[in-house]
């Protein structure tokens, strides 16, 4: 029997899926060490990382895996106890097997292959290990005691009918007993029914297998315990010379039978139909048949560039029905109802496809307890990473974005804000500090906050570098939100000296401006002592946005609706001047900066006086600031369309986009506006 292999490219993503479970997992492991769940969880994941690299050809990763199961079998059966010495050789063991996916991240893949099983060896002496717990025998149809020790085995397999609903595939059993060694297989069709009886979701093949392997006993019964359900038939049964022909297999197979069939009698192996309650009970425990389907994303980039496409000629069909309408009323009625009914199914086009694009946060929020659980032992600290709403979903190009600017918040809340235990100790605190990420949804944005309970920023110190920095006026003294700010600026740090972690006086700056490169704004607060805070808030897509027209002089511009506030048309005396500070707008009591657009564009011929124009108030941080423009000319849709390599570094420009009648429009950088 030929099983063709399987492209690796499919498998790639499922065994990163996997490795990250198992990191997840040991982790866990780590705070409940005597959790069977968690070991069982983790032991499934291993095996079926070993069996699909078995499946795809990649050997060394099999075999990787395998020695890590091995460790894992030694815990699920209690012959060995699970320790933090423990859990750090299979952290490392997984970090092994990260390289393998891919031969070419390792210089000689053979080297570390072996390394997992080298690190298998580094475990604690004899106290890890106790004692092999009895197991009990009526909870497996496989008296092991009975059988004979062989290299030769008579296999039964017939798996429960709705074992494709659960996600099951016989398929892969077979190609993974094939890796075993020499298989004669006899696939039997004597529980077909009759056509109209026939069920497509139920599976009706069953099979007589004859291996003959190397491997042991415990081994191919290891492998089949990880595909039984609720009714399957798994038997194995070890000979002790090979069997040459099909009758002798199919005898096998009638002593198994026959093997059932008195269990039957002891109600061994009930059926749940005789038992209408268990049946009942069994029905209503059954999960849910899966419904999702994985799919590449370069698939979905071009479904939501299709997607943009048809929201820009939407907005041509309302241009077009403006001269319908000039010329013929009627027409242009029915014109502009059809307009309006594709606009709705066009809209609803553009959400669900924003869905599909959606991921959990969480998919990046957990590898960071693997980062702090490392920086932890590296600098005789002790924190705890606390995840909450790791469920909310997020654009996933914005959640890869993301990624960086977040392990650099969180490197610097264990490097700055985190004290020592004896320091904690001492300022009356837990000496284990917490640092907590958290995310959720608000009025269409994603927060994203990361918060620590250490020894918090000190204004004075940051106000201090800022003066000495020259980031500062000498004779201004500011308010302490903006003393916080400073630490965006860039090359400002208050650390003289450069560890591996921070103090070269650049990262915080990047991370704003790569926020900001997403439309959206990071927030800081902090109490001396007590701790620190920075609050993201981030578009939930940055492929489709809603945006404000706006003209300038004779130049039109795409304004990102997500940054405005509110619109007004100032009074003359609502204008005030101060020294050092400019020119300010007074909305309400508030002070605002007034930025004049035409003039940080170079704009000429555009209105110059407040009161003759409009202004729009965006929000940049914690700060506002007033736009002054010549006027609002619609809200609509935008496309966002990258700009060609020439055009990139155009100050005040984010991108570009293409309206109605088919010009293009270029979308404002607000932050680089401002900044």
């Amino acid at each position: 029997m030929n099983f063709e292999a399987l492209p690796a490219e499919e498998f790639l993503d499922e065994a990163q899926e996997l490795l990250q479970e198992i990191e997840d997992s040991l982790l866990l492991l780590e705070e409940e060490p005597s959790s069977y769940e968690v070991i069982q969880r983790l032991f499934r994941s291993a095996h079926t990382l070993k069996g699909g690299a078995a499946m795809v050809g990649l050997t060394d990763l099999a075999n990787g895996a395998h020695e890590f199961e091995a460790i894992l079998s030694k815990l699920r059966s209690g012959t060995l106890k699970s320790s933090p010495q423990i859990v750090s050789t299979l952290l490392k063991g997984r970090d092994n097997l990260l390289l393998l996916l891919n031969p070419l991240l390792s210089s000689s893949p053979s080297s570390s292959s072996s390394k997992v099983q080298k690190d298998s060896t580094d475990l604690p002496p004899d106290e890890s290990f106790i004692e092999e717990q009895p197991t009990n025998e009526e909870l497996t149809p496989l008296n092991r005691s009975s059988i004979p020790q062989s290299n030769n085995y008579l296999i039964h397999l017939k798996f429960d009918p709705v074992c494709l609903e659960f996600g099951q595939e016989p398929m892969m059993l077979l190609r993974q007993l094939q890796e075993f060694g020499e298989l004669k297989v006899i696939a039997h069709t004597s529980d077909f029914p009759s056509w109209s009886d026939f069920d497509s979701t139920k599976l009706y093949l069953w099979w007589s297998i004859k291996l003959v392997s190397d491997k042991q006993l415990d081994e191919i019964d290891q492998l089949l315990e990880f595909y039984r359900g609720e009714q399957s038939e798994f038997l194995i049964e070890a000979i002790e010379t090979p069997t040459e022909d099909e009758q002798e297999v199919q005898q096998a197979h009638q002593n198994m039978l026959a093997q059932i069939s008195a269990k039957d009698e002891k109600n061994e192996y009930s059926e749940p139909s005789q038992n209408p309650e268990l049946m009942e009970a069994d029905v209503v425990e059954l999960p849910k048949t899966s419904q999702t389907i994985r799919v590449p994303v370069s698939r979905l980039d071009r479904l939501q560039n299709l997607v943009s496409e048809t929201v820009i000629r939407q907005a041509r069909l309302l241009r077009l029905n403006d001269a319908i309408q000039a010329t013929d009323d009627q027409l242009g009625e029915q014109f502009l109802q059809f307009v309006e009914d594709n606009e709705q199914a066009v809209r609803e086009l553009q959400d669900q496809i924003q869905q599909v694009r959606m991921i959990p946060v969480g998919t990046i929020f957990s590898p960071m307890k693997r980062v702090v659980r490392d920086f932890a032992n590296r600098h005789q600290k002790q924190i705890k990473l606390d995840i909450y709403g790791a469920e909310t979903e997020l654009d996933k190009t914005i959640t890869e974005q993301i990624q960086g600017p977040l392990m650099h918040l969180l490197r610097n809340a264990m490097d700055h804000g985190m004290e020592t235990p004896s320091d904690r100790i001492d300022a009356g605190k837990n000496p284990t500090g917490t640092i907590t990420l958290q995310a959720s949804q608000q009025q269409g944005f994603v927060i994203v906050e990361i918060a620590d309970d250490g020894q918090g920023l000190d204004p004075q110190k940051i106000l201090e570098a800022g003066r000495r920095l020259g980031m500062v006026v000498p004779d201004h003294q500011p308010s302490e939100q903006e003393v916080l700010q400073l630490i965006f600026q860039p090359g400002f740090t208050t650390t003289k000296e450069v560890t591996e972690i921070s103090g070269r006086g650049v990262g915080m700056d990047a991370v704003k401006r790569d926020i900001e490169a997403l439309l959206g704004n990071i927030e800081v607060s902090s109490q001396l002592g007590k701790g620190t805070a920075l609050k993201l808030k981030l578009p939930l897509s940055l492929a489709i946005i809603e945006g404000m027209l706006i003209r300038v002089g004779k130049e039109m511009f795409v304004l990102p609706l997500l940054l405005v506030t509110e619109t007004l048309r100032p009074l003359p005396n609502q204008q005030k001047r101060f020294k050092n500070r400019g020119e300010l707008i007074d909305i309400r009591g508030q002070y605002l900066p007034l930025v004049r657009l035409h003039q940080r564009l170079k704009i000429e011929e555009a209105i110059d006086k407040p009161e003759e124009g409009l202004l729009i108030v965006v929000q940049q941080g914690t700060q506002k600031y007033c736009l002054l423009v010549d006027s609002i000319e619609d809200q609509l849709p935008v496309v966002i369309k990258s700009l060609e390599e020439h055009f990139v570094h155009i100050p005040g420009i984010a991108g570009a986009t293409i309206l109605g009648d088919g010009s293009v429009c270029f979308i404002l950088d607000v932050a680089a506006i401002l900044n």
